[in-house]
């Protein structure tokens, strides 16, 4: 980026990876987003969003962590990643079994209040940070996370998601790759990251042995040619964006 022009500011934000052991395998949580999009149309999601201001407040969370013996520094963003889980898919994740009587129209507090839910932020693995390129004209700092499923019926809000579903991370690779649905090249890659466990148990503990590393991919055209790449060395398996992952992932008019 040339020196006369300053880098939009990163909005903190969060999404989580919640998985369960299907009776064949392990899978995720996933939405499809509505085509009328103007970001990312019809591409497959994780449930996740902005950092709010009422995350960052821990008075107001502290009564629904008392089973927690630490707070985590990180505690809006597993805050948000929780909250966005409740608005986008009706989701309440927390150490209670979830009631049948949640009204979708009520905001996370108070479906919190409703469910008597204990939330457990320690039970969130650190699985990924992903940074907006600094040529962006609007950049987030997304941290991503794992977390086990405990049994839950969820429904996509209808807006911008028209559908979620349990999916297993290689079979969507593989619908990725013949050309059935779209992806944006962080979702691809951290498919493929969490497709190295067949279970939640591995999925888990090789979350929490792996460090978490700070991604920043790098964005240079010349000409029409169009790059988005990371380091090799970021823990995934392929360093470039394809040229499907790159529309999927510019703005429509």
């Amino acid at each position: 980026m040339s020196d006369n022009k300053a880098i939009p500011p990163a909005y903190p934000a969060a999404s989580i990876l919640l998985i369960r052991d299907g009776r064949t395998g392990m899978e995720v949580l996933m939405m499809e987003r509505a085509k009328t999009m103007r970001f990312a149309p019809g591409a497959f999601v994780f449930p996740g969003g902005k950092v709010d201001q009422q995350d960052t407040q821990l008075w107001r969370w502290k009564r629904y962590l008392k089973n927690e013996r630490t707070v985590p520094k990180d505690f809006a963003f597993r805050i948000a990643a929780l909250r966005e889980l409740h608005e986008e898919v009706d989701i309440v994740l927390s150490n209670n079994p979830m009631k049948a009587t949640l009204s979708k129209s009520k905001p996370f507090e108070a479906a919190l209040i409703e469910q008597n839910a204990q939330l457990s932020l320690n039970a969130m693995v650190p699985f990924a940070h992903w940074v907006t390129p600094e040529t962006m004209p609007r950049r987030f700092d997304t941290h991503f996370y794992l977390a086990e499923d405990i049994g839950h019926y969820e429904k996509h809000d209808g807006n911008e998601a028209i559908s979620a579903r349990w999916v297993k991370p290689r079979e969507i690779l593989a619908d990725w790759a013949a050309d059935q649905i779209p992806l944006m090249f962080p979702t691809r890659l951290n498919l493929m990251k969490l497709a190295r466990s067949s279970t939640v148990k591995a999925a888990l503990l090789a979350s929490k042995q792996a460090p978490v590393v700070r991604i920043l991919p790098e964005f240079s055209k010349k000409g029409r040619k169009i790059d988005l790449t990371i380091l090799q060395n970021s823990g995934y398996d392929v360093s470039e964006a394809t040229e499907r992952e790159l529309s999927v992932e510019t703005v429509k008019s």
